[in-house]
């Protein structure tokens, strides 16, 4: 019993080895510790920012239906779950090279002579081969580490495709909502114009007015045409890249559904710690490819070092296959088999030179993505009380010139004023009640570009 117990524990080293690999210490963060949250004030503080998933973020359920099926059909996101277990296989593959292999084999001989005697000479053989690598310095280990490192980088590669294919359906799906609003407004400004021509016209008959006036309200209605075509041509657009992100023709979202709902704005602490990053799939995908970088410098350092094999077999042949695995025709073999490098014109220290180089750049690689993630969420932060303020000041305008617009037909009709004065606020109203819907529009994708940066849409 003592000596099987030995043999197990002896057995769990030679598999477990040593590594050379240098201990993995994570990068020191290239950014501050606190994200400044001074123009955060609108939105309403909890105790910690939770990850709440993206069907708890977006509210409209036709946004909710679209992202579920972008899910299912979408050929990115396909594309990395392919990738994953493409990983997962060469992982597996790696790993096997750890364990003993064991094969059979079996073959036949038949000869004889093509003339004088036609006896057939018969000769049977079968045996098993046992090879087993002895990973002393850690060579397999590294080199299976590795790529189950990037086996998990790949994992969250796909998370950062899911999260990513979100955040590019909602902005498409309100793109498409916002250039149906601008439609509408357009067709409905037209519809003024219409009628201020029609009054006009009139008052050109009662000689109240000139051509020049009517002219005028002529020309802004084919500008309106021209800017209804635009806008056509523009949710043509936004819905077909939609339906290219939903992976899908069988479903058109509905355009002219009713005004679509908000999202809920992402809530955050008063103080939000730069930690919070490490939570991004990209972030954590270039940590494991950076671990993947740290073993392969230990399976580089260990090509420097003896590599020990050992390969047995036990094998029969006979002239008769009945007797084939007789004992008196077996015979068994024991090899084991030393390699020390010691000339290869420099291939070992080169390799070790690239496995720390690519380690380096790893580092790099990861600080980068954490500066990026950083302007991310301070530039969607930055950008939220600006759009508040300006969305504040655009409405308090847009109810100005409406009353504006109201008192120079009013005057027109009087005759205090000249015709131009009622064009001028109702390009004025027109104008401003699309730069009203563009900031909406631009505030609802900067609170969808926060949820993503901080590593949202993920938790179901």
């Amino acid at each position: 019993m003592y000596k099987f117990k030995r043999l197990t524990l002896s057995a769990f080293f030679v598999l477990t080895g040593c590594s050379l690999a240098p201990d993995y210490q994570r990068p020191e963060s290239p950014v501050p510790q606190q994200f400044s949250l001074s123009q955060n004030a609108m939105v309403p503080a909890t105790t910690g920012y939770q990850e709440t998933g993206w069907r708890t973020f977006f509210v409209d359920p036709q946004v909710k239906r679209l992202i579920g099926e972008a899910l299912l059909n979408n050929r990115d996101l396909r594309m990395a779950t392919l990738k994953v277990q493409e990983a997962r296989a060469q992982y597996q593959v790696t790993d096997a090279d750890r364990y003993p292999q064991l094969n059979a084999e079996s073959s036949g001989d038949w000869s004889g002579k093509v003339k004088g005697d036609s006896r057939t000479t018969r000769e049977y053989e079968a045996g098993l081969n046992l090879s087993f690598d002895l990973d002393f310095f850690g060579r397999l280990k590294n080199m299976s580490e590795a790529d189950r490192q990037n086996f998990f980088a790949s994992e969250e590669a796909r998370r950062a495709v899911h999260i990513l294919l979100i955040s590019n359906v909602s902005q498409s799906y309100f793109n498409q909502r916002l250039a149906y609003a601008q439609l509408q407004v357009a067709q409905e400004t037209l519809q003024n114009y219409e009628r201020s021509y029609a009054f006009v016209e009139k008052q050109l008959l009662t000689g109240s007015t000139n051509v020049l006036a009517l002219e005028q309200a002529r020309g802004v209605i084919e500008s309106t045409r021209a800017e209804i075509a635009k806008r056509q041509g523009e949710l043509a657009q936004a819905t077909n890249a939609l339906q290219l992100l939903l992976g899908s023709y069988t479903t058109l979202p509905n355009e002219k559904a009713e005004n679509a709902a908000d999202i809920n704005s992402v809530k955050l602490p008063p103080s939000l710690s730069s930690q919070i990053l490490l939570q991004r799939p990209d972030i954590m995908e270039a940590e494991h490819t950076l671990m993947a970088a740290n073993a392969n410098i230990g399976a580089a350092r260990a090509a420097f070092f003896p590599s020990i094999t050992l390969t047995s077999s036990l094998s029969g042949s006979s002239s008769d296959l009945s007797s084939l695995f007789n004992a008196s025709s077996g015979m068994w073999s024991f090899i084991p088999k030393v390699e020390l490098p010691i000339f290869n014109a420099g291939r070992n220290q080169a390799n070790l030179d690239l496995a720390e180089i690519r380690q380096q750049q790893s580092v790099v690689n990861y600080e980068q993505k954490i500066q990026n993630a950083f302007k991310e969420v301070a530039d969607a932060l930055a950008l939220r009380q600006s759009l508040a303020d300006q969305i504040t000041a655009q409405q308090r305008y847009l109810d100005s010139l409406t009353i504006t617009l109201q008192r120079a037909r009013a005057l027109y009709q009087n005759g205090a004023v000249s015709y131009i004065n009622v064009l001028d606020a109702e390009r004025s109203l027109f104008a401003t009640q699309q730069t009203l819907l563009d900031l909406n529009y631009a505030r609802q994708v900067n609170e969808i570009r926060l949820f993503t940066a901080l590593g949202g849409g993920w938790a179901e």
